[in-house]
């Protein structure tokens, strides 16, 4: 089973706590990984330059280096580790890196669980789940406990093979959380008749509730026929097939279930601009809590490209024309 081998985690070196770093080391220590601890310092926008000359940027730069490598020697497990400032837009600056150093997760953290009401993710956290093209695993300020609750969150009914695919990266992501974190691992499915709301005045109760019938056992059928092709790798496994969109039940189990981490994917078409997160993926993500890993589909190739890649295109582009 294939373990995350390079972990790039984005911290705040001015924080206090790092909840981020301190999950992606024990993660990293048990999946034997590397471990990059970034920051990212903005450009100085032009009109403040005046303010902040070279040589106080040059200050500032050194001051996060320091604090990011006090940050790093802080914590006694023993995992290889580096650290680095980046500089640019966060999203961007985290993507590129990502892609330099063959990163295959960013960790990063997330505070919404401190606020009263729930609030969506954060502009930079929705660009990365949109566009870094690895999986992106954002922590919540919680520390789990063991064992480490995880639910992944899959589609069955889906007919089409790009979200077959995803099932299947999320469910073998899944599996390899909960065997090196010694875990507990529900796969979640939630199914709904097709507009229940609009046919209620349309339909009698018997074909309501035969329509309602034949959907739960499509879904059912569905789980069964995926836990098959698991195998032995099912073993263990907790199933629910709840009643519901998405977006109210996936949110609304992972808070009574107690979840750690929720497993979820997040593009809906890679073959399109890769730009997108999908509709139902969105809301529910609106809505949860907690830590969410977020798994892209196989073949996802992000839209972001690097600066100097483009300026390649455009010389390109000039000499053909």
């Amino acid at each position: 089973m294939k373990r995350f081998r390079r972990l790039l985690v984005d911290v705040d070196a001015l924080a206090a706590v790092h909840p981020a770093l301190e999950q992606a080391l024990d993660l990293a220590e048990r999946c034997r990984a590397r471990v990059r601890i970034v920051d990212v310092l903005p450009d100085v926008p032009h009109g403040a330059r005046r303010f902040v000359t070279r040589v106080v940027e040059r200050e500032l730069v050194e001051d996060r280096r320091s604090r990011l490598a006090a940050i790093a020697h802080g914590h006694t497990q023993g995992v290889p580790r580096s650290t680095s400032v980046l500089r640019g837009k966060p999203a961007t600056a985290l993507i590129d890196e990502v892609r330099r150093g063959k990163h295959d997760l960013l960790v990063r953290s997330h505070q919404r669980d401190l606020d009263p009401e729930p609030r969506p993710f954060g502009p930079i956290d929705m660009r990365l789940l949109r566009l870094c093209p690895c999986p992106v695993w954002l922590i919540g300020p919680l520390r789990f406990e063991a064992p480490v609750r995880i639910v992944a969150c899959v589609d069955v009914g889906a007919p089409d093979p790009e979200h077959q695919a995803l099932n299947d990266v999320i469910t073998e992501t899944a599996l390899m959380l909960r065997e090196v974190t010694d875990g507990t691992l529900t796969l979640l499915h939630a199914w709904a008749p097709f507009g229940e709301s609009l046919l209620e005045s349309r339909l009698s109760a018997a074909e309501l509730g035969e329509l309602t019938a034949t959907t739960r056992r499509t879904a059912a059928d569905g789980m069964s026929a995926f836990l098959r092709r698991l195998g032995p790798r099912g073993t263990g496994l907790r199933v629910e097939l709840l009643k519901g969109e998405p977006e109210d039940v996936i949110p609304g189990f992972a808070r009574g279930d107690k979840a750690d981490v929720v497993v979820m994917g997040t593009v809906a078409r890679a073959g399109l601009s890769g730009a997108l997160i999908g509709n139902t993926a969105e809301r529910v993500l609106r809505r949860l809590h907690g830590s969410v890993l977020a798994i892209k589909p196989p073949g996802f190739v992000s839209p972001i490209v690097r600066p100097r890649h483009a300026a390649a295109r455009r010389r390109r582009r000039t000499r053909s024309g």
